[in-house]
């Protein structure tokens, strides 16, 4: 545990130098205040991660990750000389409370996010490992002939993690390093915008010792909880008696969308939720009646930094921002910037970096992606455990509208009320900015369609279930008056985050059974992951073009987690990725079918004889095989004369 924790401060710190680079360059350029400088570090974060995408066309991916540092570690000294003499130190009670919110985040999700494999992360892994030596566009894993056409960002940022730990940290440690770093970076923004828009009457920033100084920091830190545990008001679809005890955690899922908390272990879902909150936030910082408009190009950079990002993230939010950006430019232009034209150039940047940046670096959008059909249909309901409900079952729709679109209409009208009581120009653009980001995506998800898949219409409100709690917290702690207002808007977003937070201990509780073995660890076989050294275990990654190769389900995730290797894997109804890979007679039937130049040329299989698959068993006895670093793993290759035998054992 000690060694996985100090080769995940070293990727952490290296992965952060670019970062610190480019904030000292632009306070060097011009001073700015916390507010603004939050806002750098979300402009740092995305065209980071462009910049070494877009180098991946023309070196390997782990190149570029290390020549952007090796750059910035260039031009930190020339920073640093060149750097005003008189910086304004941060106080330390703000050093303090950012630290408490890192560990609080770290704390939330420690028991899920670094003891199970959650959710998607077990065909991520080897999506990570495959980018991690590869060229733009790279290749699908499970699809041997195709090239990756996704939103894979996020599974870029575990591969660029390992590669800056030397290839040490296994992407399930990285996946999860991943998830609370945009956690707390999301939460930070929100935090540091709220204590510089008005939570100095709370008594924070105070030099002076005091109660109030004492008591103003946990308000500051609780302003995250409801972005944290965003989810559908679903506390009352359980009994009273069993709200915190039920081992049913599906009763405290949404009808048509997932919480927060959940959805947030897809790997794209957090960095997503980082920068559409700089997105919020730069909103929100321009419409300031104070706001310095010399840091119009920080926020307007920070827009369409944000939107690129985006663009390779979650294609549905960032279109929806884009439209509910436009809007507030339309009624409220200072929200955007302080010249209108130049705000509308803004706003077109942020709608371009969509078809822009999907279709130059390989993503969905790009020719050959997964969102080939996108249809207006007749209006329905998303029930994502019960199918389609068509829209004029009465029933279906108040169960909607009372529980999964509680935290939205509750949150916009205590934004209606506040901007017309407060008349402040900063509550009139957040109720603008949430209530089109809210009408459009409950209206796109009732009525757009993605390849013939209903189910994919929970995308249209992610950004809502997330501007929303972000916002409304901001309103909480930073907007000034309409008390009554504002106690009311915490009160509905509690109800939601403890809807979140309920579904945690249910899930919980439903895993860690005594004597059950989650489902999540089951996949990741007997060895833990997150405590897996990869140099130890198989050696450097393969650099030329991976084979395809039968990987032993009880290993999968450990070696495809460590080696380029491409497999056998269920298509889904996007095409062109997959729901997991395949093993026994399903991956008999795929690698069959595939040409010649996609057959298996090897299997890999685990040295422990309990649970051995037969195909294994086989290959132990009649294949030529050798023991992979450590010895928890064996590779057998598999000549074509003996692929018939092969797919008898299969």
């Amino acid at each position: 545990m000690a060694t996985t924790a100090a080769w995940a401060s070293l990727a952490l710190g290296l992965y952060l130098l670019p970062h610190a680079v480019f904030v000292l360059a632009l306070q060097r350029w011009r001073p700015a205040d916390p507010w603004a400088r939050s806002l750098d570090v979300a402009s740092a974060v995305a065209l980071d991660a462009l910049l070494v995408v877009a180098l991946s066309w023309l070196v390997p991916f782990d190149r570029a990750v290390l020549g952007v540092r090796a750059l910035a570690a260039l031009a930190l000294p020339l920073v640093l000389v060149r750097a005003p003499r008189r910086q304004p130190l941060p106080h330390p009670a703000a050093v303090v409370g950012l630290v408490a919110l890192a560990a609080g985040v770290v704390a939330l999700h420690l028991p899920l996010s670094w003891r199970l494999v959650m959710w998607d992360r077990d065909w991520h892994i080897a999506i990570a490992s495959m980018i991690r030596t590869s060229r733009l566009p790279y290749e699908n894993v499970f699809l041997p002939s195709a090239q990756l056409r996704y939103h894979y960002l996020g599974d870029a940022h575990a591969a660029m993690l390992q590669v800056l730990s030397f290839n040490r940290l296994h992407p399930a440690t990285t996946f999860s390093l991943a998830h609370d770093l945009f956690l707390f970076g999301a939460s930070a923004l929100l935090v540091v915008a709220a204590s510089c828009a008005g939570l100095s009457p709370y008594g924070l920033g105070d030099r002076r010792l005091s109660l109030r100084s004492v008591l103003a920091w946990p308000v500051a830190l609780a302003l995250p909880l409801p972005l944290v545990f965003a989810s559908p008001f679903t506390l009352r679809n359980v009994p009273a008696a069993e709200r915190f005890t039920t081992l049913d955690s599906a009763r405290l899922c949404g009808h048509s969308f997932l919480g927060f908390t959940t959805l947030a272990y897809r790997p794209h879902v957090a960095m997503a939720t980082f920068l559409l909150v700089a997105v919020a936030s730069a909103v929100l910082l321009r419409a300031r009646t104070d706001a310095d408009d010399r840091d119009a190009p920080r926020s307007s950079l920070a827009m369409i930094a944000s939107a690129g990002g985006l663009a390779l993230l979650d294609e549905a939010s960032l279109a929806l921002v884009a439209g509910a950006l436009g809007l507030t430019w339309l009624l409220v232009p200072r929200a955007v910037h302080p010249s209108r034209w130049r705000g509308a150039l803004v706003v077109a940047a942020v709608a371009a970096a969509l078809p822009l940046v999907s279709r130059g670096l390989a993503g969905s959008l790009s020719p050959g992606g997964p969102a080939s059909v996108v249809e207006i249909i007749p209006a329905r309901h998303i029930a994502l455990f019960e199918g389609v409900v068509p829209f004029t079952d009465r029933a279906h729709f108040w169960e909607v509208a009372k529980y999964d679109w509680f935290p939205f209409y509750a949150t916009v009208l205590c934004l209606a009320v506040a901007a017309a009581w407060t008349r402040r120009r900063d509550v009139v653009a957040a109720f603008v900015f949430v209530t089109a980001l809210t009408v459009a995506g409950v209206l796109a998800s009732l009525k757009v369609e993605v390849n013939h898949d209903a189910s994919e219409g929970h995308r249209f409100l992610t950004a809502a279930m997330v501007l929303t709690a972000a916002v409304g917290a901001f309103i909480v702690g930073a907007a000034r008056g309409a008390f009554i207002v504002r106690a009311g808007l915490a009160a509905a977003l509690s109800l939601s985050a403890l809807s979140g937070w309920a579904w945690c201990q249910s899930f919980l509780r439903q895993r860690f059974q005594p004597g059950m073995v989650p489902r999540e660890r089951a996949w990741a076989g007997a060895a833990d992951p997150f405590l897996m050294n990869c140099d130890v275990n198989l050696g450097s990654p393969r650099r030329s073009r991976p084979p395809v190769e039968y990987v032993e389900a009880s290993i999968a995730v450990r070696y495809t987690g460590c080696e380029r290797v491409r497999l056998p894997g269920r298509p889904s109804s996007w095409s062109l990725t997959v729901v997991g890979p395949t093993f026994g007679g399903e991956a008999r039937t795929q690698l069959i079918a595939a040409p010649e130049a996609d057959q298996p040329t090897g299997v890999v299989c685990g040295s422990d004889p309990a649970g051995r698959e037969p195909v294994c068993a086989w290959a132990l006895r009649a294949l030529r095989c050798e023991v992979l670093g450590d010895g928890v793993m064996v590779r057998c290759s598999l000549p074509r004369e003996k692929r018939a035998a092969f797919y008898r054992e299969l």
